[in-house]
């Protein structure tokens, strides 16, 4: 999609893989609301996390495609700049120096352009939402995968058969827990809506990594996916590889249009910027 085969792309997310591919090639990434897209005909990884994503070039592009497949209402600017959330996130220190920077130039932009900036810190209770992610997704993954593993188990890959090896180990006490904390995050964000629209964080540590033996860390991506949290990936620089850099908008549960609203505008104030923006059109 991100070099015009297609316009448009189907993605599935259940740690990071439609908002850190979108990161990675320079192209609009949008995660709905958990279960937002019927997920009828999937092959289950970790139910309570798999979402169908979607990939574009614009977020008009993602906008009507939800309209179409869902009967979303279609994003409109709205009627004044949104409030935004700068959340650096516990894991700032993970990220690229010119990840960072991108996402701090992002802020004064959208701050330049009339937006309300604001800086968001959440409590430390968030930062177990990554490890919980993890647990929910081996324990999950391990047992939609037990057939395969009964059956399959030499055309799967040692590295997959470590991880469903892992989850099986997972007792079901620790799993209920991590599923307890994402619930109980969830509830705690209420407060957090109230003083901003959309949060502005970071959609991956950097650029996309050299080679084949990885696709990147989902790190930045997690704690959202179990939260089931609308995401959309913006594209707005390009780092030190001259490889595209951006930033990501996360919306409150079931606010998709507003969140693509949101994105609409800032991407009017955003895509200017972005270097790369040539091989969009």
């Amino acid at each position: 999609m991100a070099d015009f085969q297609v316009p448009l792309a189907f993605a599935t997310q259940t740690a990071g893989s439609t908002i850190r591919p979108a990161a990675f090639c320079g192209v609009v990434g949008y995660k709905p609301s958990f279960n937002r897209i019927n997920r009828a005909g999937l092959k289950f990884s970790a139910e309570s996390l798999d979402t169908i994503g979607l990939l574009a070039r614009h977020v008009e592009d993602v906008s009507l495609w939800a309209n179409v497949l869902v009967g979303q209402a279609l994003a409109v600017l709205p009627a004044r700049p949104p409030r935004v959330g700068l959340h650096r996130t516990t894991l700032w220190d993970q990220a690229s120096e010119s990840a960072q920077q991108a996402l701090q130039d992002a802020a004064q932009r959208l701050q330049a352009a009339g937006a309300q900036v604001s800086e968001v810190t959440l409590d430390k209770s968030f930062s177990l939402l990554y490890d919980a992610q993890g647990v929910v997704m081996r324990y999950e993954t391990a047992r939609a995968t037990a057939w395969e593993m009964a059956h399959r188990r030499d055309q799967l890959s040692d590295e997959f058969l470590l991880r469903l090896e892992q989850g099986w180990t997972i007792p079901h006490a620790q799993y209920l827990e991590a599923l307890a904390l994402a619930q109980q995050g969830r509830d705690r964000l209420a407060a957090v809506w109230q003083g901003c629209d959309v949060l502005l964080s970071l959609s991956a540590p950097g650029e996309a990594p050299a080679g084949l033996h990885s696709t990147g860390d989902s790190v930045f991506n997690r704690n959202w996916t179990l939260l089931g949290l609308p995401c959309v990936h913006l594209p707005t620089a390009a780092g030190p590889q001259c490889l595209p850099l951006g930033v990501q908008l996360i919306g409150p549960l079931g606010a998709d249009v507003a969140l693509l609203g949101a994105a609409l505008w800032a991407e009017a104030v955003l895509a200017p910027h972005f270097p790369l923006r040539e091989r969009l059109r």
